[in-house]
């Protein structure tokens, strides 16, 4: 089999009650595609049981076909699969222009019992209305018992930290963390490969509430959760948060850059311009087009990519974080 090489990965749309139109400009979507319902998510990278990324690449296989064919070479030596056995990682770009649920993810113990993996996740706010709130860990002096009195309540709101985004915005959310977006926030989002979120209030949605599992959940020492200063690297690119579960690097070029793979897999997720991505293959391969909203999966078998932007081009590198 040939080695793995860079490939464009095809998005998923899903409507969501909270959801909104941001991203059908964003993305250049298909309202259609939906029926017209309020757009609150498209998946750029997931690989769960009931589906899995389409390779944009004309072979008909998806992220997981790709993962049976050539696991190390895709993910890396030491790094692992998702507890159901799929990519590690998910990214996915959100529009919450209603306010989502107040919610908390499990850690990696209850996630288990579950017969799932844990879920930390972390936002970059692309886009903020002016009264734009993101909910991310209990306010101070709020205990984890104290905030359990509030569960499927409006009290619980004041026992939040809650936040004004702006653009450029980045949110560490690990997994124990109470939180809500929204509403009038566009972000990506990355998250461990989890499908586990238990509901603590739904503003009255109706939806189906998780308080048992959310009580095991929920943490409050977590005093690192919530907004991240990112970490300036030179001129052209910073860090924009780093955790066991996953980095992410954001760069800004007007001029071609050489980006390395670091012997693990790297997503490359266009925030806005026009480019290419080449690597070294003799010629047999021509460079993969980027446009905003793109992801390209590259794999960890690719040691380095040569980014050529047409314009000025914004992208996120993300990664696995450091293997052990």
């Amino acid at each position: 089999m040939p080695d793995p090489i860079p490939v464009l990965l095809q998005r998923r749309v899903v409507p969501k009650p909270w959801g909104g139109t941001a991203l059908v400009d964003r993305l250049d979507l298909d309202p259609e595609s939906v029926g017209g319902e309020p757009i609150g998510e498209t998946w750029e990278v997931y690989d769960r049981p009931d589906g899995s990324s389409l390779l944009r690449d004309g072979s008909g296989r998806n992220l997981r076909d790709l993962l049976d064919e050539a696991g190390e070479e895709i993910l890396g030596r030491g790094v692992a699969r998702s507890a159901t056995g799929g990519f590690p990682l998910l990214v996915k770009f959100l529009d919450a222009r209603e306010r989502l649920s107040v919610q908390v993810h499990p850690g990696a113990a209850q996630a288990a019992a579950l017969g799932d993996g844990p879920k930390s996740e972390a936002w970059v706010v692309l886009d903020a209305d002016p009264n734009a709130a993101i909910a991310c860990g209990l306010a101070e002096g709020v205990t984890r018992d104290l905030f359990e009195t509030a569960f499927d309540t409006p009290g619980m709101e004041p026992l939040l930290k809650t936040y004004r985004p702006v653009e450029g915005d980045v949110f560490d959310v690990p997994a124990g963390t109470v939180h809500a977006l929204g509403p009038g926030v566009v972000a990506y989002e990355i998250q461990q490969n989890s499908d586990l979120t238990f509901r603590v209030y739904d503003w009255g949605r109706g939806r189906e509430l998780h308080l048992d599992e959310a009580r095991e959940a929920v943490r409050d020492d977590l005093p690192d959760a919530g907004l991240v200063v990112p970490e300036r690297i030179d001129d052209h690119a910073s860090w924009l948060v780093r955790t066991d579960a996953f980095r992410v690097r954001r760069f800004r070029c007007s001029q071609p850059a050489t980006l390395g793979t670091e012997a693990t897999f790297k997503l490359l997720t266009v925030l806005q311009g026009f480019g290419t991505l080449g690597w070294r293959s003799g010629g047999e391969h021509p460079p993969l087009r980027l446009k905003k909203g793109e992801t390209v999966l590259v794999p960890a078998s690719v040691d380095t990519v040569f980014v050529s932007p047409i314009g000025e081009l914004e992208v996120l590198w993300a990664d696995p974080g450091e293997v052990r």
